[in-house]
């Protein structure tokens, strides 16, 4: 699911998304995500993003922090009062709320490290970047001083260029991290649902044809099963569309008037556009 997403939502190329997948698996997987509130620590977050941006670059920041938001997607989605409203009511129930949490995560990332960057910029000494920073958000925000004030005197247009990539990740992934969210919910309630149709919510019975969408995710038994016809009928509603000239986004909006997972859409509109001619 995090490849899925991460590949056809927010265009992380997937070989680095495996490669940085495998690293946090190797690593305390939930070590540097420390999030409370909806706030990301600041600092957990900085060494982390550090280490991957020296590996990775650009791309291992984005899937970075889309791996670890959908891992606290799945958290609010599987647990306490919006796991409850996902399991027995939908994601149309948690969705807003599991997303506001998200977005203020992206919010606090810029917020605090707008701080750091910002200081960087003004200031030469290190001893005066490390007050403005305690300023701004707290005397007790730094807890290990001297690993923090040994990163600030390395490389100062190095340190700058990771933290605007840093600022850049969280502002772009706003656009695409609602599908993957919302993907991520949809997974948590239909699970126990699994031989019924999620487009007209009906049984697929024994002698009946389907097809489990989207494909990948078979490979780990997430796939839904989705009968033939449904998905043919929601193939064609998205080749009329494109003929119409309505964007992907527009499409996707327009495909159903009801909630579906946003693969299966996806999946039925990629399947059209491959073979439809250049507008």
């Amino acid at each position: 699911m995090h490849f899925y997403t991460g590949e056809e939502f927010c265009r992380i190329p997937r070989s680095t998304y495996e490669e940085l997948n495998a690293f946090a698996d190797l690593k305390e997987h939930d070590a540097n995500r420390v999030i409370i509130d909806g706030h990301w620590l600041p600092e957990s977050l900085f060494y982390l993003a550090l280490v991957v941006y020296e590996k990775w670059g650009y791309e291992g920041l984005r899937a970075l922090i889309h791996h670890h938001l959908l891992d606290y997607s799945d958290t609010l989605a599987s647990s306490g009062k919006y796991g409850w409203l996902v399991k027995h009511y939908g994601p149309d129930y948690a969705r807003e709320y599991i997303k506001g949490f998200c977005g203020k995560v992206l919010d606090n990332i810029v917020n605090d490290f707008m701080i750091l960057f910002n200081a960087l910029k003004r200031e030469v000494d290190v001893s005066k970047v490390v007050h403005e920073v305690k300023r701004s958000r707290g005397e007790g925000t730094i807890q290990y001083l001297a690993e923090f004030t040994r990163v600030l005197e390395g490389d100062r247009a190095r340190l700058l260029k990771f933290l605007e990539d840093l600022l850049r990740t969280a502002n772009e992934l706003r656009s695409c991290l609602s599908e993957c969210i919302e993907e991520v919910l949809w997974l948590r309630h239909w699970g126990r649902f699994g031989d019924y149709c999620p487009i007209c919510v009906s049984f697929i019975g024994p002698s009946e044809a389907y097809v489990l969408v989207p494909e990948v995710y078979a490979q780990k038994d997430l796939a839904y099963k989705v009968h033939n016809k449904c998905f043919e009928s929601l193939k064609s509603r998205a080749k009329e569309l494109l003929r119409q000239g309505f964007a992907k986004e527009e499409i996707l909006k327009k495909l159903v008037e009801k909630s579906l997972p946003p693969s299966i859409k996806y999946e039925a509109l990629k399947a059209v556009a491959r073979h439809s001619p250049p507008s």
